[in-house]
């Protein structure tokens, strides 16, 4: 195990979820890889399919609910041997309700020896001020990753595609309702990125485009999809960006 002295107890990593996930892995392989991260070991190859015994990998259904984050207490009231680490990651940190952040304070700002956080988000500004004061923040600015979901492109354009083809591809998409909250995510973060240059450009028509888009994303966050209803929501969703 290599030195990790130097460990922050709570980390808060911003940045796109593709992105934060490869950073970590890479992280964590550097941490437990006896070579620094050689990427082909078995303690390498668990960390890549999220199997490691020193990880802990938390995801929200839709938003977290006390029950998902429970295991954390439970876990740190077993103190760790000399020199043995372990991580919780709170993936989708930007989804802990306000419920759920106030019953983590503690564990975060005084987490037992060898016990480490790690939370990742999207958006800064949708983690408690009391969370992020308790942790060591990290942004990574977006870089040019490809959406996994092939209806990225069909949102990410004011174009109006022919509906034949766009009914396809989400035919064929198969797209859940947890992969929507992702998809979700990544057009937000798209349509505030492309409002941000267009302010700083003075574009007015992009600044209005984009401007129209967050808001129709942003109120699509408040009713998210049910199971069952994903292909009807994003079929409503395509029609109210494309009016």
């Amino acid at each position: 195990m290599n030195n990790t002295n130097n460990i922050p107890p709570a980390q808060l990593w911003i940045g796109p979820h593709a992105q934060l996930l490869e950073k970590l892995e890479q992280y964590a392989q550097k941490i437990f890889c006896t070579s620094g991260g050689c990427r082909h070991c078995i303690t390498c190859r668990q960390i890549q399919q999220k199997q490691h015994h020193a990880l802990c990998w938390l995801y929200p259904e839709k938003n977290y609910t006390l029950d998902e984050i429970a295991m954390i207490p439970a876990t740190i009231a077993y103190a760790l041997n000399d020199g043995e680490l372990f991580f919780f990651i709170i993936q989708k940190a930007d989804f802990l309700t306000a419920t759920c952040s106030n019953s983590l304070l503690k564990s975060l700002e005084e987490p037992p020896t060898g016990y480490h956080f790690i939370l990742l988000a999207e958006r800064a500004e949708a983690i408690l001020p009391t969370i992020r004061s308790r942790c060591t923040t990290q942004t990574f600015h977006h870089e040019q990753y490809a959406t996994s979901s092939a209806l990225f492109d069909f949102f990410t354009t004011t174009t109006l595609f022919n509906p034949t083809i766009f009914l396809t591809a989400l035919e064929q998409s198969k797209i859940t309702e947890r992969e929507s909250i992702e998809l979700l995510d990544s057009l937000l973060n798209h349509w505030m990125n492309i409002f941000k240059e267009a302010v700083r450009t003075n574009n007015l028509k992009d600044m209005k485009e984009s401007d129209r888009a967050v808001q129709v994303l942003k109120q699509a966050f408040l009713q998210p999809p049910m199971p069952g209803s994903s292909k009807l929501f994003w079929k409503n969703l395509y029609l109210q960006l494309k009016q």
